[in-house]
């Protein structure tokens, strides 16, 4: 027990000097995304999305928010698929930038699957992506209650580094930190939609969707628009520029 206690205390102690002796962390000022989300991408057209005053009101008022919703081309809007893709910036705050999962049982919604999986959008790159199934009760135009399921796919992005853990996200701002002299400025993309399966498209303006088919369109949406926002990903000219 004592040297357990001693082995415990020695590593506390070496983690303090670590912090003690090493240069003051870069602020973080530069970002691993550009904050800007394309009206066009691939099959899918944009236009600006709302941000709600929950989360005006909630996140710290220098988090940066960028959202557009999406729609398939061709058809009237009953034919289209509709996406929301959104990315948070974190500010000076850690709080800008929080586990997706908490967020979300606050705004009603209940968790019924979650898995990491990988999305290839270029030839030669990867990333991995949290999937989140989740459920939650709506009342419809005609004031019937009906369970709605949507995917919410989301991954956090640091200055040079990506994950779709938000424990990783943590271990890696306090390793580069102290180890590398870095202060990530995280940001959190996300794209999300509804699974339309058992809805008739007058109810919802959305043609019928099973759950698999709503995470593929996710993911060919997530495909193209990755490099146009994540440094990492974009040529080396691009990835360049300040967010």
């Amino acid at each position: 027990m004592i040297l357990r206690a001693s082995i415990i205390l020695l590593l506390a102690l070496a983690m303090a000097a670590a912090c003690w002796i090493s240069p003051e962390p870069r602020t973080g000022d530069d970002s691993g995304v550009v904050m800007a989300l394309p009206e066009s991408a691939g099959v899918f057209v944009g236009r600006p999305g709302e941000v709600s005053k929950q989360e005006t009101d909630t996140l710290p008022s220098d988090t940066n928010i960028v959202r557009m919703e999406y729609r398939t081309k061709g058809g009237d809007g009953a034919a289209q698929d509709l996406l929301t893709a959104s990315i948070i910036l974190a500010g000076s705050e850690r709080r800008s930038i929080h586990r997706p999962e908490v967020c979300l049982t606050g705004q009603g919604w209940s968790l019924l699957e979650a898995r990491t999986i990988p999305v290839t959008v270029t030839p030669d790159e990867k990333i991995l992506v949290r999937d989140l199934l989740i459920e939650k009760p709506v009342t419809m135009k005609s004031g019937a209650r009906r369970l709605v399921r949507a995917h919410y796919v989301y991954w956090f992005v640091g200055s040079d580094v990506t994950t779709p853990s938000h424990w990783t996200r943590m271990w890696l701002s306090t390793r580069d930190s102290v180890l590398r002299n870095v202060n990530h400025r995280w940001a959190y993309p996300a794209v999300t939609a509804m699974v339309t399966d058992g809805f008739h498209p007058s109810e919802i303006n959305e043609p019928g969707r099973t759950a698999d088919e709503t995470l593929t369109l996710i993911t060919t949406l997530i495909r193209e628009l990755a490099p146009k926002f994540q440094k990492s990903l974009m040529p080396q000219a691009v990835a360049a520029t300040p967010p």
